[in-house]
Parts: structure tokens; sequence; C-alpha cells
């Protein structure tokens, strides 16, 4: 209550020592077990929540966020206007921080989860937005196989991934699914680009060796099952060294890259090769941990009438898959346009997932993806830009392509249930397919796609009134709600001021409006020295 001046400790120091009093008094069983001061970061202001599909949760202009640096993780989310002992806990522990440390979240902002891309090929950005009126096996011809040829050269692929990565983590991608190409020096330096910008991926070498150009096909079954697994042992043995922020506290931080297994799709790749692919997804990486199964399923019409000719033995499209060990609770297949009642039931049983591609459903494809049955038969789906089959690697484009999808099968008759009207998907639903569905889908779910203690921070900071502009506009009586619903809808990178990946800032606009904005790891390279010196605020506090 005293005046600075009369004050022999000062008030600030008056406050920290007050809080560190606090936090001792109340403990970490009645408190919260929160990380040391100086490897805390904090975010005050509003989030949003979404703990299951289509529900969502705001906070007030007084929630709190606090992330431990060293492992990535939420450590507790309260409200400061509330007072029970968790809050207290986390107040007095704020009061510890120095501003280096907190991002103070203004009225025209507020924080969300990040994007989880569930289906990407960082090649083909190369031409992405290019060759859309195309069908698919066309396209693949004339497009695609031609530019993937060229990643032979690992400079080219080291220009081109660089820019695919980055664009991705610009849009508020904190998760991708990537597919390489078969070249496997190239699609490990796909992965040494992820690593160094710092954006959590499914990365795999491709695998084909039949039905393709002379130019891009690997020699033999055994070639490219070999090459494979090289390649998942390379990636594991380089991450210590590559990943200099994903070691954490006792190695609770989950590396960024997962390798995963990636046969093309059925018709590339010959049976001894699937069958092969199925054995190092179950062998693993060596330590027990098996590997997920990135592919495509069910995509185009004339895509499976072919597999139905090259496969009689199978039941279905997806059965082919299924005889050679890759249809497993791991494996996540990208479009299932198709896929009728024998090869659902297939993918429910095995614990699959599906991702969705709206866009790309609509041009390459020719279909529309009923995702309401995928969900009410027990399946869970992910949204993926498919680049570049998809235009857009926006995941914002992926939500109103999915949303406008959902309502087009609603207004459709259903060859299998004539008498069935859809629900059309909410975005609150779709929503949460781009988030939390999709890291559900790439086994992830314990470990991103949600604001929730104990998850990695990957988050986004958006601001619906940027210093740049932008490309909606609010108003006064525009509450959170429909400044989200604006922004999913509306909104573009100018609104994604800062886009974190375990704790991490990894993108966002401009510095100088990031800057402007203040955030906590940025401003905290420039003042390590004075973190610091808040570790000893506890011990200080216990002497004096």
């Amino acid at each position: 209550q005293k005046p600075a001046s009369a004050c022999k400790l000062g008030h600030v120091r008056c406050a920290r020592l007050f809080a560190a009093r606090v936090i001792s008094d109340l403990g970490p069983s009645r408190g919260m077990d929160l990380p040391p001061p100086e490897h805390t970061l904090a975010f005050v202001g509003t989030h949003v929540r979404l703990p299951t599909i289509g529900e969502l949760t705001i906070s007030s202009e007084q929630g709190l966020v606090l992330v431990d640096s060293r492992s990535g993780a939420i450590a507790a989310i309260v409200d400061l206007a509330s007072e029970d002992e968790a809050t207290q806990a986390a107040r007095a522990h704020l009061a510890l921080l120095v501003p280096a440390q907190v991002t103070k979240i203004r009225r025209a902002q507020f924080l969300m989860p990040g994007f989880v891309d569930g289906h990407a090929h960082a090649p083909q950005y190369a031409f992405h937005g290019t060759g859309l009126d195309l069908p698919l096996l066309d396209w693949l011809e004339r497009y695609t196989f031609p530019t993937e040829s060229k990643f032979k050269d690992v400079n080219y692929a080291r220009r081109i991934y660089a820019s695919a990565v980055a664009r991705h983590l610009r849009y508020g991608t904190t998760t991708c699914a990537y597919f390489g190409t078969i070249h496997r020096e190239a699609t490990e330096e796909l992965v040494r680009q992820v690593r160094t910008a710092g954006q959590r991926a499914h990365v795999g070498k491709v695998s084909m060796d039949r039905n393709s150009p002379p130019n891009y096909i690997e020699p033999s079954a055994e070639v490219a099952a070999a090459e494979s697994a090289l390649f998942v042992s390379n990636v594991l043995a380089s991450r210590a060294k590559e990943e200099p922020h994903g070691v954490g506290v006792g190695g609770k931080r989950p590396a960024l890259v997962t390798p995963a297994v990636i046969p093309r799709f059925a018709p590339s790749c010959t049976p001894p090769l699937m069958k092969a692919l199925g054995e190092l997804s179950r062998r693993g990486d060596g330590s027990g941990q098996k590997l997920p199964v990135h592919t495509h399923l069910s995509e185009n019409a004339s895509e499976c009438a072919w597999v139905a000719e090259m496969h009689p033995e199978a039941s279905c499209y997806a059965d082919v898959y299924k005889r050679s060990g890759l249809l497993h609770e791991r494996t996540y297949f990208a479009h299932c346009c198709h896929c009728n009642r024998t090869e659902r039931t297939l993918l429910h049983e095995h614990g699959a997932g599906v991702v969705h591609c709206a866009a790309s459903n609509f041009l390459v494809g020719g279909a529309l993806c009923n995702v309401r049955r995928w969900l009410e038969e027990g399946v869970p789906v992910a949204l993926g830009t498919d680049v570049s089959g998809g235009w857009s690697a926006s995941m914002l484009d992926a939500i109103r392509q999915s949303v406008i999808t959902s309502n087009l099968v609603s207004r459709m008759p259903d060859e299998e249930q004539p008498t069935r009207k859809w629900k059309p998907l909410s975005w609150q639903e779709t929503l949460w397919l781009a988030t939390q569905g999709g890291a559900n889908v790439l086994g992830l779910g314990d470990v991103t796609g949600g604001l929730e203690p104990g998850r990695q921070f990957d988050a986004l900071l958006v601001d619906v009134a940027p210093l740049c502009g932008g490309s909606f506009c609010v108003f006064d009586e525009d509450d959170v709600l429909t400044s989200l619903e604006k922004f999913l809808f509306t909104g573009d990178d100018r609104h994604i001021i800062s886009v974190y990946v375990a704790g991490r800032r990894v993108a966002g606009a401009s510095h100088a409006a990031y800057r402007e904005h203040g955030d906590a790891a940025e401003a905290g390279k420039e003042a390590d020295a004075v973190i610091k010196n808040a570790k000893t605020i506890r011990e200080r506090a216990a002497d004096e």
C-alpha cells in the first residue's frame, strides 16, 4: 500500500514475492503443477476451445493460457475473473513473469487451435493452381508425374519444399501430412525443411513400382521397400540433431516429424511392394512405435474401375490394402468418395480414418464425399487441402469447400437410402474436423488439435482488425463468435498474426505489426538476460 519511494523492495518485487508466497501456500496439489517462472509463457485474453465436435467454448477477455516453454505443452487454462484456488495459483504465477514472457491478446484478437491438414502433396506445390480442368488420371499423366520426376534434383527439391512448408505455416497449418516423391534424398530434404520451419508433420517417401512413367518409377518392389525403410531409419536417426527444440524435459516433448509409409495408391504398387510396406508399418521404427500409413482410396470412378480390374480377388478397393497388411488403426485414406458399404465397414472395423479433400474432390476427383455418413458410421474424419489437386494450401479454404460439399450432399438423392435427407455439417463441426478431428485421424489427438492442458501449444493468434487491413469488416456489435465465423469464411492469412508450434512462434504477420501486438517467444529472444533473472525469484522469496 506504500508509494514506491517508501517501499525498500519496490512494488514489482513485492508483488512477485507475494505471488511466490501464494503459490507456496497453495502448493502443487491444491494449486497446479506449473512450470518454473523462467520457463513459463503466458497468453492473456480471449481464447477459443473445441472440446467436442460441434461444440465451442469462448473464454472471457480475462482468459489465461500458461505454457511450459521447455516441453511446449499447455500447463494451465483458467479465467482470471474466477476466484477458485487454481485461478489464484495461476494469477500469482502470472505476477512472477517479466513482460517479455506475456502476450496480451487485444480485444479484436483471439487465440484458437492451429489447423491440421490431413493430406497435402508437397512437391505439387510447384504447380498448384494449374491443371484443374482435367480428370484425375489425365491430370497425373500431364502435370503430376512430370513435375515430381524433377525432385531427383535435391537442390530443386529444397527450393520448392522450403516455399511449400512456409506457405502452409503462414496459412495457419501447424500440423501437416505430406506426401514426398519416390526420391528418398529429396524427401529427407522435405523433413529437414519441416523441422527447420518448426512445423509438426507426418512425412513419407512415396512408393510406386508399376503403371508409372519410365522416368518416374522405382526399379523393383525390393528397391522401393528398402528405400522406404531407409527413409524411416534416417528420419529417426537425424531427429536429435535436426530437432533441437524437440528434446524437452526428460524427453517429454513429442517429435515434430513422424515418418509415414506411403504407397501412392493401389494401381501404382505391385502386391509384393504393398505387402512389404504393410510389414514396414507394423514393424515400425525399431523401438516398438508402429508407423502410420497414408494413401488414397476411391477418389475417382475410373480409378475404382481400374483397381477392380487389376484385383479381381479383392472384394473392394479397400480390401486390396487389407490383404497387404496396410489397413489398420494407423491408416488414413484421402478422398473416399466412392466407398460402398463394404468398404466403409472395413475401415470402421480396422480403425482407419478418412481425409476429406473437398476442393480436389470437386475437380480432379469429380465426386462428392458424404462426411456426415462417415461420422455416423463411426469413422474418424479429417480435412485436407490436397495441394495440388486442391488449388489452395489454406485450411480456411478446405473448411469452406467442406461446408459447400455438405450442403450439396444434403440436397441430393442418396443412392443407398433414397428417402434419407442428410443434415449438413455446421461450420462449428467443420472447424473441429480441421483441428482436433485431423489430429485424431493422424494419431496425434493427445498431442495437438486443441487448447487443452497437457497438449502441445499449437495455436493461432487471430486478429480480426489487423494493422495491415484485412479481408472483412467487424463492427462494434460483433461478438467473438461472429468474428470467428467471419474469419473462417472471409478471412485470410493477413488475419493470422502469430502461428505457434510447441510454444514457439514459427510464422505470422509482419514483424512490425507483430511487435506492435507483443509476443512472448520473439520478445523473449531479446530478453534472455531478464528472463534468467526470474529464475531466482522463488529462492529469494524463500530467503526473505
